[in-house]
């Protein structure tokens, strides 16, 4: 901690010297620019004619000579894909003579037979910039050089670093889904290349994008406003992966690296051979009347093997050109193979089905896991395209990518005061999702002025968890003061669960849009008119085994070793138990969208239009005949309304108003009566008889300032009322359980906010920050309230409630101070994260649900060109190993007030109950890079 303080110290001491720093004598200096888009060229040669030395160009662009002697200079400027640039001559005059000249490169291209091929790209964060500027739509871009610099290596945890995307967190600590401006998961859709692609989640459409490595990426798009040609589910927003596209030169990169996680100077890696699992059940070998025998359960994958010091590691290659003639052939393929050992060490108290009077909540046990993640990742994309003419291109583009995760869990009750029982549990699980999509795109101009493209697309997602198993083994406490509760008598075997999941979930997709350029009014005037459809099939296959310990001569066994447990099966559990998770669903998509574009003045943009879009849904389960919804069908229309005004302040300033209605329609599981049993906190359940799809009202007002191509400044306010929101609560389910249940809470919710990002480059050094705050509000009339009547005695009763969305943090920020040295070839960037406290989970008791504690995470990364054309990066993340805290909104001293039962871990006892803490600790990535 220490040292990073002095480090960043250091840094901003650096960063705030370069405004000082003065004129010399005798100087010659300006900037180099692309001729055709004004983007500053970084890294750019240019060199004194007749002379030794040599200037690199900053990230502002700019670039000077001192010590000149007087007389006359030419200067020429040199980069990859442009022609070289020359100016002058410069006459210096005198000493103290300080000469100014601004070089424009032309990008390399090629016209012939009417083909045009372009050698400026949009990779770096100066044509991010450009792409933000002149977009129809409100958006944010992380440009693929962006991405190679920063500390994170998947798409997930890249997005923290855009303004108003916070990330939500798997069990090994890694990002996995965003928010953005507060909206959940379930409002935010995904994109490949413009292409929705389908989800590999057992419950949900959303798309884990950690499946993701980052470097397969040209740029990473986050939309926060609609046009009618997009689609529209997307209340808070779309995220678009763009991949790499064919370079206009030869194009060859390949990166190596190796690291470690220091959690595991503390505890062990357990690793498992997933050998001894069996990838298909009995029942699937055997089918749904099979009684299966306990020889079919092997426990193998129950030992566990330590390990100190697992060593992460991660691969990449991209290799791409043009080929032909006049350049007419494009090719590029780009693959990513990522190896990582993550730990997590959790300390959670576990809840009681109801609280105390006055929803003081009751507590059965302080848990003590440990996870042990390996992760092995996996992605490819490429691409292909042909460009027949300047009227006609196609092109094929596609994408695989595949996550492979195998988890051990161990868990033990410690020393809490709570109860006289002692349970080590243990868990294995081997899980491995992937994505396919391939595209064939056309883009055909008819006439000059009208033209048509068009995509068909096939996509499958899918995920397995083969064999998940957990048993546990336990007894009678008595030491309760020592740093482990120990056991007081024998050590008791209980059961053991087997689980499979399986579910795969196919999409056809074709789109066709027609445009043509007009005039209206003698206003330039663009027509736009497109349609959609997609059938997506989902299957899904879960079923589990109970067994249970073998009777020694009608006692317990005790528990010595995994292999020397053993297990049968009592009465019909033989057979495996399924239920509602078992189903198809399929849905059709159609839509059709009108949009036109018109220039109402000279400085005035409108694009407006209509979008309509029909969702048909179907679903069959397993369930007996005799269930409530057992299958069921749904249908709805969305009318979608959408405008956006460009205001032209001046040749840099922009001002933007936007309004779109949207939808987000519910996840699959939600509209299933049943739910999976191998949950974390609680088990789930669909609520097919009442959930309706959520639609929105969106309105954006965004100023935006770009004094420098690779500069920015925006200022922004949202607003955005939600109808028939989607949430999920815990629910009272049976006598003494809980269920997590999705619903649509109360009435109409609102979501309002202002965001701020500024980007500024002096020299070598810069800084990028921005900060979002967001408000949401949200009232249920239907939380319960526990309290002790008069009359009846302890009873519950219903209390209305208001209080934020799930997910939304009041505050999101993000500072970075970068250095560049394009001489040296040095990149360095400090980069810190901060996310406000937001709500997790949801308690149908008013005033229990979970709240994450606000978090800040410290990141660094950097890049050293070591010789020529090979570097030197490093990639570290959380050096201050903050924690995820989860806390109650109840006093810990309210608490106390009530029961006899003290927790530990309790800091700040006048404000919350801290209920869970999850430690990462730091991580360390180095390699090398190699690029042509």
């Amino acid at each position: 901690m220490a040292t990073a303080k002095k480090f960043t110290k250091l840094i901003f001491s650096a960063f705030l010297a370069s405004f000082t720093l003065q004129a010399y004598s005798q100087v010659i200096k300006g900037r180099v620019t692309d001729a055709v888009t004004g983007e500053p060229l970084v890294g750019a040669t240019v060199v004194l004619k007749g002379l030794s030395g040599k200037a690199i160009v900053k990230l502002d662009g700019s670039f000077h000579f001192k010590n000149l002697k007087p007389g006359a200079y030419e200067l020429m400027a040199t980069y990859i894909g442009y022609s070289v640039a020359k100016a002058g001559p410069v006459h210096i005059k005198s000493d103290n003579d300080i000469e100014v000249v601004d070089i424009l490169a032309k990008p390399l291209h090629s016209e012939l037979s009417g083909i045009t091929v372009v050698g400026s790209s949009r990779n770096d964060e100066s044509g991010a910039r450009h792409l933000e500027q002149n977009a129809n739509q409100v958006v944010n871009i992380l440009s693929s050089k962006t991405l190679q610099l920063l500390p994170d290596i998947t798409v997930a945890n890249a997005l923290q670093r855009v303004s108003g995307v916070t990330i939500e967190k798997g069990s090994s600590g890694e990002g996995r889904y965003p928010i953005i401006r507060g909206m959940d998961k379930r409002y935010i859709n995904t994109l490949v290349n413009n292409i929705k692609i389908p989800s590999p989640d057992n419950k949900s459409r959303f798309i884990p994008l950690d499946l993701f490595p980052s470097e397969l990426l040209e740029r990473l798009e986050v939309s926060k406003s609609l046009t009618p040609s997009m689609e529209g589910d997307a209340i808070g927003g779309t995220i678009n992966l763009v991949m790499k596209d064919a370079p206009a030169t030869k194009l060859l990169q390949v990166n190596f690296s190796g690291g470690y996680n220091n959690i595991f100077a503390d505890q062990p890696f357990q690793s498992f051979s997933s050998s001894t699992m069996n990838k298909r059940s009995p029942n699937q070998i055997n089918g749904p009347a099979y009684a299966a025998s306990e020889s079919e359960f092997p426990l193998g994958h129950l030992n566990y093997t330590p390990k100190s010091t697992p060593i992460n590691t991660t691969a990449g290659l991209t290799i791409g050109n043009r080929f032909g003639k006049n350049k007419e052939l494009g090719v590029i393929l780009s693959g990513s193979y990522q190896n990582q050992y993550r730990g997590t060490a959790t300390s959670v108290f576990t809840t009681a089905t109801t609280p105390n009077v006055d929803n003081i909540p009751s507590f059965e046990f302080l848990r003590e896991r440990k996870y042990s993640t390996h992760t092995q990742r996996i992605g490819v994309s490429g691409k292909v395209d042909y460009r027949f003419n300047q009227r006609n291109k196609i092109s094929l583009f596609s994408t695989y990518v595949n996550l492979d995760d195998k988890q051990v869990r161990e868990s033990y009750d410690t020393t809490n005061a709570i109860n006289q029982t002692l349970s080590y549990s243990y868990r294995t699980t081997w899980q491995y999702q992937s994505i396919y999509n391939a595209t064939l795109q056309g883009e055909h101009q008819i006439t000059g002025s009208s033209k048509i493209d068009w995509s068909a697309a096939y996509s499958i997602a899918k995920n397995s968890i083969p064999d998940q198993t957990s048993f546990s083994h336990g007894g009678l406490s008595v030491d309760r003061t020592g740093s482990k509760v120990q056991l007081t008598g024998d050590d008791i075997l209980n059961s053991m669960d087997r689980n499979w999941m399986k579910n795969s979930d196919k999409d056809l997709s074709f789109y066709a849009n027609y445009t043509k350029a007009t005039k209206l009014l003698n206003r330039s005037f663009e027509l736009k008119a497109g349609a959609l459809y997609r059938n997506k099939h989902r299957d899904n296959f879960y079923n589990y085994y109970t067994l249970n310990p073998l009777r020694m001569s009608g006692n317990n066994q005790l528990f010595t070793t995994i292999d020397a447990a053993k297990f049968t099966f009592i009465g019909s559990n033989a057979t495996a138990q399924l239920n509602g998770n078992n189903y198809t669903f399929s849905e059709d998509v159609s839509a059709a969208y009108l949009q036109g574009k018109w220039q109402l003045t000279h400085q005035l943009e409108a694009l407006g239009g209509v979008r309509l879009e029909h969702t048909k849904q179907q679903y069959n389960t397993q369930l007996p005949a005799t269930a409530d919804y057992k299958d069921g069908t749904i249908s709805y229309t969305d009318l979608l309304p959408s405008l956006q005004l460009k205001y032209q302040l001046f040749r840099n300033q922009t001002l933007r108003l936007s309004y779109y209605k949207a939808i987000a329609r519910p996840q699959f599981s939600e509209l299933i009566p049943d739910g999976p049993d191998n949950y974390e906190l609680f088990k789930e359940r669909g609520n097919p008889e009442g959930l309706q799809h959520s639609t929105a009202h969106n309105f954006d007002f965004r100023y935006e300032l770009f004094p420098g191509k690779a500069d920015q400044l925006l200022l922004g306010v949202f607003y955005k009322k939600i109808d028939d929101p989607i949430e999920l609560s815990v629910r009272k389910f049976g006598y003494n359980s809980q269920v997590f249940k999705p619903v649509n809470i109360g009435t109409a919710a609102t979501n309002y906010g202002f965001e701020a990002v500024f980007i500024k480059y002096i020299g070598s050094f810069g800084i990028s920050a921005n900060y979002t705050y967001t408000h949401s509000s949200i009232t249920n009339d239907s939380m319960l309230y526990k309290y002790r009547d008069p009359q009846l005695g302890i009873t519950d009763k219903y209390i209305s409630e208001t209080r934020p969305m799930q997910g939304q943090a009041n505050h999101i920020g993000n500072l970075s101070v970068l250095y560049k040295n394009t001489k040296t070839g040095t990149d360095l960037q400090v980069a810190v994260v901060y996310t406000g406290e937001r709500l997790a989970i949801l308690n149908t008791y008013a005033g229990l649900h979970y709240w994450l504690q606000p978090t800040t995470q410290l990141d660094l990364s950097f890049e050293q060109r070591i010789y020529k054309k090979l570097t030197f990066y490093g990639k570290i993340n959380n050096l201050t190993n903050t924690p995820t805290v989860t806390s109650m909104h109840i006093p810990y001293n309210n608490y106390l007030q009530k029961t006899s039962v003290p927790l530990s871990q309790q800091s700040t006892p006048d404000d919350k109950i801290v209920v869970q803490k999850d430690y990462y600790k730091t991580s360390f990535l180095f390699g090398f890079r190699y690029k042509l």
